[in-house]
């Protein structure tokens, strides 16, 4: 009962770096779900541990190449151990730490295999009873397909700083400013060249201002809004065209860690604003939602993710990545579940691209890609709700610009917290 708390609790905090102003917790909470929860100790750390392990299994398609061409099927598997250490000095003070090494292993495709490592660390303070304070330093890396239009894995990096400064009251309602320094870095670890698209189109470095309220409206759910302003700046010369500046204002619920309703529904609008005056604006509705519901032996997930993208095609800027997801947990026994879910989603570029295909280039007006996966597989509880999952996926992409159409399939295992 122990590790499941440890890990539910850690996948709440790490939901934070990719909700980012939607996972705000008060200093209090924090505070006492750390003494809670963060029994393992090594001298004044209060640790989590946590080991992943994901998608081991056979890939029909591990570099996403065109249907009909010559796939490369490979057997994959990724480890990913990790540590999250807590130091509480007195009543207003944490001090955290957190090390994720991270192992992607292929059988043949020994050019993919590829070692990472993720490091933060952070500082928070209580002063006079209502103020919170905020700091933290992260490099996280990862070899994986960040985005939908990524055809392969690709290592990609972001190192930078975030602050924070709230004022707190009794009840849980939080009002205060969040800041960020971001630099971003992709880097192809298939094809060791000195020139690398990935990262002459993509690395850059994100600023962002924002204001953010929270307040409670159930005992464990918050109502939150958020206003924000980020400037993107392309490293390479040959980018600075792509420079931009965003602003975004959101709302939404947050539902509590454990309960029938869980997860975080956001909606909101933004507008993209290029800097180069030839290129196409975007303003539109932007989403970030991910609920879970538990209703006796059925469990249902929904999801909905709107944003603009920047592409790694030189010839194109952006696309508009809308995804929908619908999943069902059946709870067969105490200990087995069958999983199902469908997920379908749309990239949308808003500008004419040039495609090399067939040995010369390809204008494609109004490129539209659009790609469904489904899966299902069962899933065995091993202790307390961490579960051992079989899963086949099957992914399918369609396209009107010629070389993207894309069949995958995949069987394989992974290892759950959320049984």
């Amino acid at each position: 009962k122990k590790l499941s708390c440890y890990a539910a609790f850690l996948l709440f905090v790490l939901g934070g770096v990719c909700l980012s102003g939607q996972s705000y917790q008060n200093f209090r909470e924090e505070y006492d779900g750390i003494r809670e929860r963060a029994r393992l100790r090594l001298g004044p750390l209060r640790v989590i541990p946590v080991f992943r392990l994901s998608e081991v299994g056979y890939d029909s398609n591990v570099y996403f190449r065109e249907e009909g061409s010559e796939v490369v099927p490979d057997f994959t598997a990724t480890f990913s151990p990790e540590a999250r250490g807590y130091w509480l000095l007195g009543s207003s003070v944490i001090l955290s730490v957190t090390e994720n090494p991270e192992y992607l292993f292929y059988a043949k495709e020994e050019g993919l295999r590829a070692f990472t490592n993720s490091f933060s660390t952070g500082l928070r303070m209580l002063a006079l009873r209502s103020f919170s304070l905020s700091a933290d330093y992260h490099v996280l890396s990862h070899v994986r397909r960040a985005t939908s239009e990524l055809d392969q894995r690709v290592q990609d990096t972001v190192k930078g700083g975030t602050a924070g400064f709230f004022f707190e009251t009794p009840r849980g309602t939080a009002v205060g400013f969040t800041g960020s320094i971001e630099d971003f870095r992709y880097k192809d670890v298939a094809a060791d060249a000195p020139d690398d698209i990935y990262a002459r189109a993509l690395d850059r470095r994100e600023t962002t201002a924002a204001i953010e309220l929270y307040y409670r409206v159930l005992s464990r759910s918050f109502f939150f809004t958020t206003a924000g302003w980020t400037r993107y700046e392309f490293v390479f010369p040959e980018s600075t065209w792509r420079d931009a500046s965003s602003i975004e204002v959101s709302a939404g619920l947050r539902f509590p860690l454990l309960g029938r309703a869980r997860g975080t529904l956001s909606l909101g609008w933004k507008s993209f604003q290029p800097e180069s005056p030839e290129r196409k604006p975007f303003s539109g509705l932007v989403a970030a939602t991910d609920v879970s519901f538990r209703f006796g032996r059925l469990g249902i997930n929904l999801g909905y993710v709107r944003d603009n993208t920047f592409s790694y095609n030189e010839s194109a800027y952006y696309y508009v990545d809308g995804r929908a997801r619908a999943g069902l947990s059946f709870y067969v026994a105490p200990f087995l579940r069958i999983d199902g879910s469908v997920q379908s989603g749309t990239m949308d570029y808003p500008e004419p691209q040039e495609i090399w295909y067939g040995g010369g280039p390809v204008i494609v007006e109004h490129r539209e890609d659009v790609y469904r996966t489904f899966s299902v597989g069962p899933v065995v509880r091993v202790v307390g709700t961490v579960g051992l999952g079989l899963t086949y996926n099957f992914y399918r992409r369609t396209s009107n610009a010629p070389g993207f159409n894309v069949r995958r399939n995949f069987v394989g295992a992974f290892l759950t917290y959320e049984f």
